[in-house]
């Protein structure tokens, strides 16, 4: 099994925990996991609930502010304290790139993999 293949697996696992049935709603079209709109989680949470969670325009919103906005939002990442540990955090769950741009399009092939496998079960 591929590093993408494990982490992959174990975003999966924990959408399963937090957020069930989460992959019938995800767009393969669409789903990009270098894109915040395009990705699993900005699929599940979009700009526009993050925005209006926060009390700001979709356009304020940056890159951290969408990581804040998730902590707070979801709850299950109440126990990361700075960026470094979110990163780490969302790697480690195939849901960023650990190297770079190279790694974009393993982790959205393998995402699709799974999306697809489990809507055809």
């Amino acid at each position: 099994m591929s590093a993408v293949t494990e982490r992959v697996a174990a975003g999966a696992a924990f959408l399963d925990e937090h957020d069930p049935e989460w992959w019938r709603e995800i767009d393969l079209d669409t789903l990009r996991l270098e894109s915040l709109d395009s990705c699993v989680l900005g699929q599940r949470c979009p700009l526009s609930v993050l925005a209006e969670y926060l009390g700001m325009p979709e356009c304020d919103l940056e890159f951290y502010d969408r990581l804040d906005a998730y902590r707070a939002y979801g709850g299950f990442l109440s126990g990361i304290n700075n960026y470094l540990e979110v990163g780490d955090w969302a790697r480690g769950l195939g849901f960023n790139a650990h190297h770079g741009f190279a790694e974009w399009d393993s982790l959205t092939a393998e995402w699709k993999r799974v999306i697809t496998e489990r809507r055809s079960a």
